[in-house]
């Protein structure tokens, strides 16, 4: 009577092993993506002599400035886009005044 108890028992052990095998895998694989997506950035420590040196400084000068000249750049443009766009509105608005102006005092009816 107890064979087919210890049976059972025995492919419960089974399954649960099958199981934790399962699972191990399955984090070991997780555990390897993971590694193989994060990239290795080289990183350096900040260094305050090479800061102050004046090459570093003129460097630092120019990238204010190009900055300082992308952004004016972009607000003339902005500014003159938007003035054009005004004036085509407003001569857009006004032609069709015009028109139904044109329409309804001159146009004869039939």
């Amino acid at each position: 009577m107890n064979y087919p108890d210890q049976k059972a028992r025995e492919l419960r052990h089974k399954k649960q092993e099958m199981r934790k095998r399962q699972q191990e895998f399955l984090l070991s694989e997780l555990a390897a993506e993971i590694d193989r997506s994060v990239p290795a950035y080289l990183t350096s420590n900040y260094d305050e002599e090479q800061d102050s040196k004046p090459n570093s400084q003129i460097k630092q000068r120019r990238r204010k400035i190009l900055a300082a000249a992308q952004f004016t750049g972009i607000v003339i443009t902005v500014v003159i886009t938007v003035r054009i766009a005004s004036w085509l509105a407003t001569a857009l608005i006004v032609g069709v005044i015009a028109l139904i102006a044109y329409k309804s005092f001159f146009a004869e009816e039939d």
